[in-house]
């Protein structure tokens, strides 16, 4: 039977036992992907989300604060249940609410001095067992974001946007991953953030349909307002409105590139942008564990080191923790040696054609032209590519932490595999490796 990734850390430390020991409980950490807050592209030090765990028998933890140190959430105190076997659904939000999990959120109705507040974002795990590695977790927006350009053209320069015909609360289910609009509560104007004075606006709204009112106020006095008639903004997806001002009127239109959160397409329709190119970014669920990917010049790929065990497979034997050990699993993915990642196929299948290996369904090891593809990309995200050092196994002993090997389906002689070396300043470049020495994963779409 497959294992979640996370076991593994636990399972290679007790020998093969099933069960810890008494009073040899582990610390719950989390580590956090997101797609992009609104303030960053990251969590901060000193932010804080709220924890709840509910096993079978019922709440073990429930609205926990957890602090992020800079690589994973803590919280004093906060250890595993001692059942290794017994699991759990994991649900956390940002940001922390002391009166409890909010099931009604609101939105700031004056947003001029800053959005992160209604920047709510929520979590959920389910299967999860007692891990000594965090637990990673994949942050979503469950609000819309609505930024306003503006095409100035009047004599005053713009002082305010407001937006008006909004709900300013949502109902809100975490582990469902739903926020939609509160019955009952009356719609507000909201008060856009500024980014660049007389040009951009921004605001964090309810998910809704909604008759959107956009009301531009100018130094010269005056205000001038527009409405489309049905709008429908979706959870998590940013909306990109265009603005015309003229000294009589304005005029409104769907314009520029969304490329943060999640494609909202046009307000009229409110649906998806249409769009049949690939994918920007998204996730993969394998294992028992959640993988972003991302397209890079039209191949998609994982866009995280692998972390999956196979049936059979053993630490130590074909498979190693990262070098910074069990710790750094969840960020920098497990090492594999050519025999483990490839499977059982043959070597002229290897060679020859796609090599699905150690992949889930639909995916593959990366094939020798899509690695020179990868090089020469000038698309190729800037961190993309994660130092997890490597195993060298004639010493039984890592290589520099600060390097990296990316293996490569192609193995043209034997005892030798071609892979991606690099490091965090050198440009990435194709060598030839031992085979059985360990080095990390990518999983390519087919």
């Amino acid at each position: 039977m497959k294992r979640s990734l996370f076991a593994i850390a636990a399972v290679a430390a007790m020998v093969g036992c099933r069960h810890e020991k008494p009073g040899s409980a582990v610390g719950i950490r989390i580590y956090p992907t997101i797609e992009t807050r609104v303030t960053g592209l990251y969590f901060d030090p000193g932010d804080r989300i709220g924890l709840s765990v509910v096993r079978a028998a019922g709440n073990f933890v429930v609205n926990r604060p957890m602090t992020y140190d800079g690589s994973a959430f803590t919280a004093p105190g906060l250890l595993w249940y001692n059942d290794l076997n017994e699991r759990s659904t994991l649900t956390a939000y940002y940001p922390y609410a002391e009166t409890g999990v909010p099931t009604l959120f609101r939105i700031a109705a004056d947003q001029t001095t800053g959005t992160e507040s209604s920047d709510l974002l929520g979590a959920v795990k389910r299967d999860v067992t007692p891990v000594a590695a965090p637990v990673g977790m994949v942050f979503r927006h469950l609000m819309s974001q609505l930024t306003v350009t503006i095409d100035n053209k009047s004599d005053g320069t713009v002082t305010q946007v407001v937006l008006g015909g909004l709900v300013p609360a949502a109902s809100v289910d975490f582990e469902a991953q739903i926020a939609v609009a509160a019955a009952d509560v009356a719609a507000e104007d909201i008060r856009a953030l500024e980014i660049e004075t007389d040009r951009s606006y921004r605001a964090i709204v309810v998910p809704q349909t909604a008759a959107l009112s956009v009301t531009i106020h100018t130094s010269d006095g005056k205000s001038r307002t527009q409405t489309i008639a049905s709008a429908l903004l979706e959870s998590g997806r940013r909306y990109n409105l265009a603005v015309e001002v003229t000294n009589i009127d304005i005029s409104l239109s769907l314009s520029g590139e969304i490329t943060d959160w999640e494609d909202g397409g046009s307000l009229e329709s409110g649906g998806n942008s249409g769009d049949d190119g690939p994918v920007a970014s998204g996730e993969l669920e394998y294992g028992g564990e959640t993988y972003r990917s991302t397209a890079i010049d039209g191949t998609v790929w994982m866009a995280e080191n692998l972390r999956y065990m196979p049936d059979g497979a053993e630490l130590q034997n074909g498979m190693w923790y990262p070098s910074d050990g069990a710790s750094a699993v969840a960020e920098k993915g497990l090492l594999y040696d050519y025999t483990t990642a490839t499977g059982a196929e043959t070597r002229a299948a290897k060679t020859s054609g796609v090599v699905r290996g150690i992949c889930p369904s639909g995916w593959h090891i990366p094939q020798l032209a899509e690695l020179e593809a990868l090089i020469a990309s000038e698309n190729r995200p800037a961190d993309f590519l994660c130092c997890s050092g490597f195993w060298i196994a004639t010493s039984g002993r890592y290589g520099a932490a600060n390097r990296g090997y990316l293996l490569c389906a192609d193995a043209p002689v034997e005892g030798q595999c071609t892979a991606l070396m690099y490091t965090a300043t050198a440009a990435p470049q194709l060598v030839q490796v031992p085979s059985e020495n360990g080095i990390t994963v990518r999983c390519v779409r087919d």
